[in-house]
């Protein structure tokens, strides 16, 4: 039988509106992202694949994100906070188009307002030009060895070297109070698109039913 927590995974995607789909769509309607939309991404490469076993726990099912980004600016195209190789930077979110990763975007239920996004925006903004937080990565993979146990996560609170996932929890948590279950300096891909999923964030757009699908039937078993 069902527990109540997979009824309500379940009602998530069968009874919300199924998100907009595909590329093509978004670059003739680039506001159908927001800004302070997050974007979950699944990479295909070796590494992406070693984040999503190193951020899985043994009693949760397998992760789908491998990164995360914030929408910062909408306009003819959608513009995101994101790391590039070694620095965070403000990118096209169409960079994507021709990676080998999967997309599918969140927003926080009933929007935000203008200030909300504004704030967000500014937030966002303070780690442009930050170098990556690789060292970060390392007490990430520490705490894999502790069956993902928040120990030497909590260690890693230098905020001049960040990550994905420290970008986006931070900027939520200082410009709207907002927390992902977790400490801002804990949360990973993972947890934050577990998080969306459990408060019922609107799914906004997805690159392909596929994607969708796919990231679907790790949540609904």
């Amino acid at each position: 039988m069902a527990s109540g927590a997979e009824n309500e995974r379940a009602d998530y995607w069968h009874e919300m509106p199924a998100p907009r789909l595909g590329w093509e769509l978004l670059w003739r309607q680039p506001h159908t992202i927001e800004v302070g939309d997050i974007v979950h991404v699944q990479g295909g490469s070796l590494y992406s694949r070693a984040i999503r076993w190193m951020t899985r726990a043994s009693t949760e099912a397998p992760s789908w994100a491998s990164h995360t980004a914030l929408v910062l600016q909408v306009a003819d195209s959608v513009t995101v906070i994101d790391t590039v190789r070694m620095r965070v930077r403000a990118r096209p979110l169409r960079a994507y188009r021709f990676l080998p990763s999967k997309l599918l975007v969140s927003r926080v239920p009933g929007g935000l307002s203008a200030r909300q996004k504004a704030s967000l925006a500014e937030k966002a903004r303070d780690y442009e030009g930050r170098l990556y937080g690789v060292f970060k990565l390392l007490s990430h993979a520490l705490d894999r060895l502790l069956d993902n146990r928040y120990f030497f996560r909590r260690l890693a609170r230098t905020d001049d070297y960040p990550i994905c996932s420290w970008m986006v929890a931070y900027a939520y948590q200082r410009s709207l109070g907002l927390l992902f279950g977790c400490p801002p300096n804990a949360a990973q891909p993972d947890d934050i698109l577990d998080y969306c999923v459990a408060s019922h964030w609107t799914r906004v757009w997805a690159d392909s039913a596929q994607t969708l699908a796919e990231c679907q039937s790790v949540y609904v078993r």
